[in-house]
């Protein structure tokens, strides 16, 4: 079986495990500014404000960064220097504090060598809220100068605070992946527009939310469209922005328009081979046109850019096992539950990672336990019609066509009625030939 795309697709990015052992050029992690005075009110800014510094020195010739989806899930851990460089396989760390002083912020960064652990370059500076992207620049040239490069001028884009604020809380919300998830989002990235209706990323979020409700929640024309005008006023805004030409494919996966859609994606993946959404939701849209090779292709991509999630590679071991490659199916499913199990350690509330875990249980033998925390999962949140979907798949895998039954009818019911999942998702296999599915099947819009 070949994994390789059926037309040209962008440059693959360097998988951090398997990358060339001689590169002598050095290789930056940053890890977001946290405030540990605070429980969590600046975090979403302390992320912001490090993700925008490490896109920033992504465009600095003579420097490889670790992926934000990397790098930010690992920074709450209490590890050594060298350890966290380790398995970051990075040579450099940038690091410091975010706090809040009434009005103004304090950062203190700290660009660190992982092989000495002595500090490279640090320079604390109080700015108002609204300089926070004079603070980026400023930030960026101070780490690019201590490593003896340069950053390009237009590396980062500024808009409002008070906007980019509420782009970021939109951005944490969407990726729940959850109906309450999607209409906080969508609330927070209208706020954002509300301030800036020029702000071509919070259309793009916008475009996003309104397709994943189109397709998992309520298969309405009003959000259809909504996705469709959202992501072009995103490209209109910003045609070389990856994340708007991401958003699009996504509206136009949604509408139907398959070749076009695998036509944004790539585009968007041309302008960031590390935008882990374009290849995560491409992976997606190829599963449901029922193109699996292709979609293991963009799994496994979006996998490589963000190693730490338990998403692309459980999702991938679907794809392995709908083919018929069991052993590669095994090895993924083995290689996600133990990113859900460390997960869950972190936040024992988190819906999707304990329903794919219970999906990676229930097909790995460990039944019991697989259908424990499906229950659990359940209670958590019974209405998500996403949830209610992957509980028939386990339910299904687990020998219980009854209630992969129920739950497969729960998920329609609440809104869920891609039919390309039905038809195509390998886990429900043991109950496509029951009369009761073929009669949902015919019910479902293709």
């Amino acid at each position: 079986m070949s994994s390789q795309p059926e037309q040209s697709s962008p440059t693959r990015p360097c998988n951090p495990a398997k990358g060339p052992a001689r590169d002598a050029r050095p290789r930056l992690a940053v890890l977001p500014f946290q405030d540990r005075r605070l429980e969590s009110p600046q975090d979403h800014l302390a992320e912001g404000l490090a993700a925008e510094v490490l896109k920033a020195l992504g465009h600095v010739q003579g420097l490889r960064t670790v992926s934000r989806t990397t790098s930010f899930p690992i920074a709450g851990r209490k590890l050594p220097l060298a350890e966290l460089g380790r398995r970051l396989q990075a040579t450099v760390i940038l690091r410091g504090q975010l706090k809040d002083q009434e009005d103004q912020l304090l950062l203190e960064p700290e660009l660190v060598d992982v092989a000495t652990g002595r500090t490279l370059w640090s320079q604390p500076q109080t700015f108002p809220r609204q300089d926070l992207f004079a603070a980026i620049l400023s930030l960026s040239n101070g780490v690019a100068s201590a490593l003896r490069l340069s950053v390009p001028t237009g590396a980062t884009t500024e808009v409002d605070t008070a906007t980019f604020e509420c782009f970021l809380r939109g951005r944490h919300n969407y990726f729940r992946y959850s109906r309450d998830g999607m209409a906080q989002a969508t609330t927070l990235y209208r706020q954002a527009l509300a301030l800036d209706p020029n702000y071509a990323r919070a259309w793009a979020g916008l475009a996003e939310c309104a397709a994943y409700t189109y397709i998992y929640i309520e298969r309405s024309e009003a959000q259809r469209e909504l996705a469709e005008g959202c992501s072009r006023k995103a490209l209109a805004l910003d045609p070389n922005l990856a994340e708007a030409q991401a958003s699009r494919g996504v509206a136009l996966s949604a509408a139907g328009r398959a070749a076009e859609a695998e036509e944004a994606f790539e585009t968007a993946l041309r302008l960031d081979p590390n935008l882990y959404e374009a290849a995560y939701f491409y992976a997606r849209h190829c599963f449901a046109v029922g193109k699996p090779e292709r979609a293991i292709e963009y799994f496994e991509w979006a996998s490589a850019l963000r190693p730490e999630d338990f998403q692309a590679i459980l999702l991938v071991a679907q794809v392995y096992h709908s083919l018929g490659v069991e052993d590669e199916a095994e090895l993924a499913r083995r290689r996600g539950l133990a990113l859900v199990e460390e997960r869950l350690a972190q936040a024992p509330d988190d819906v999707r990672a304990r329903y794919l875990g219970a999906n990676a249980l229930v097909a790995l033998g460990e039944r019991e336990k697989g259908l424990e925390w499906a229950r659990l999962a359940r209670s958590m949140d019974p209405e998500d019609p996403m949830l209610l979907y992957n509980l028939g798949c386990i339910y299904a895998l687990a020998g219980n066509p009854d209630e992969a039954l129920d739950c497969l009818q729960q998920a329609i019911l609440k809104g869920l009625t891609q039919k390309n999942w039905f038809q195509h998702d390998g886990d429900l296999d043991s109950v496509r030939s029951l009369p009761r599915f073929q009669e949902m099947l015919d019910l479902l819009q293709d």
